[in-house]
Formats: structure tokens, sequence, C-alpha cells
């Protein structure tokens, strides 16, 4: 069983949760991760050469690598449990503008936009900086990936929580999520913004 945290996260985020004990995946320029691919696609593949099977956790842009390894290897995927998850982020989730807006402050000051991020994410506490260039391209390929055309494939079990507040991927994005999945189920935490986690979170 393995966890894929979001964008400029690192696994620390599954502290104190129930999947604490699970494998952690960081994904590339985040934390101490050997994985070198920047294009989602690619990154799945990477991925699921090296994973032996069983659930994946997700949360967020790792919700979208999630559903593309149980796309590219479906008899290695039992389940997935997907936190924050968004079908297109730059279209469903956020207007474009807004994409294109927050890149350009990435690239005018990156240590001041990624704390401002997290904040946003309604995360306070103090963990390292993503690496700039890698962590930005994978933001910039994340923010326009499409996963519409897996989501039917996907035959898994997959149960999808989200926070009612959550101003990151919105409610929107996990509904559109939820819409195509013929084996998923939803539920919405009152209160809780796209960082669900800081107190613990049970299922």
């Amino acid at each position: 069983m393995v966890t894929i945290h979001g964008w400029s996260f690192n696994k620390s985020v599954w502290r104190s949760t129930e999947f604490d004990k699970f494998l952690h995946l960081e994904l590339p320029g985040h934390g101490d991760s050997p994985f070198k691919e920047t294009d989602l696609k690619k990154l799945a593949l990477e991925i699921g050469e090296t994973f032996s099977g069983g659930t994946v956790v997700g949360w967020s842009l790792g919700a979208s690598v999630a559903l593309l390894l149980a796309f590219y290897f479906p008899d290695k995927i039992d389940k997935l449990i997907l936190f924050s998850p968004t079908p297109l982020f730059c279209k469903v989730s956020q207007n474009p503008v807004v994409c294109k807006n927050f890149l350009r402050r990435l690239r005018r000051d990156y240590d001041k936009t990624v704390r401002w991020f997290r904040r946003e994410c309604g995360f306070n506490g103090d963990i390292s900086m993503p690496e700039r260039e890698k962590a930005t391209t994978l933001l910039e390929n994340f923010m326009k990936f499409d996963i519409y055309n897996i989501l039917t494939a996907i035959k898994v079990p997959v149960s999808i929580y989200v926070g009612q507040n959550d101003k990151i991927t919105t409610l929107n994005g996990a509904f559109e999520v939820f819409k195509y999945l013929p084996e998923a189920t939803l539920k919405i935490y009152p209160e809780k913004e796209h960082y669900l986690f800081e107190e613990g979170l049970s299922l």
C-alpha cells in the first residue's frame, strides 16, 4: 500500500493519519524522491514499474498519478483512496487565467509563492521547499493534464474525500471525478480545506 502526496508537500502530510505506516512515495523534486519524470503519464509509468501492488492513496496532484497507475497497471491496483482529485485543474478547478498568474508569481518569487500556496491549502506548518525546476515543471504539466478520457476505464473501487472549503481543486473537481468513475464513493468533510490532514483524519 502506497501514498502519493500533493504538490509542494512531501510524505510528512501522512503523519498522524491511518496511512502513517504505508509506503510513502514522493513526487519528483519533493523530499527525497528517486523519481525523475515530471510528465504525469511518464511519472505514473516510472512509479508503476517499481510498485508491487495493493492500495494507492493519492492527494491532489498525487490523486491524478494514482488514477493513472490504475489505468496503466490495472492488475496491480486493488483500490484507490483519493483526496481532493480533479480531472482538469486549469478549467474545472481553476480559471486558466488564475493558473497563468500563479505560475508568473512562482517564477518571480518561488519561496514566497510556495508558502502562500500552502497557506491557501490550509497548511500552517513548516516543511522543506521542493526543488524549484522539477516542482515547477511538474505543476505546469498537472495544470493542463486532462484525465477525463481514462476515468470510465478504471474499474477498481475508488473512495473520494474532499474538504467542503477546498479552494484549490475544489468540490467541483471531486464531483467531476466521482461522476465518471463506475466504482466510486464520495465523502465531503465539513469545514475542511484542501489540506485535510493537520489534525489527523478518520475515514
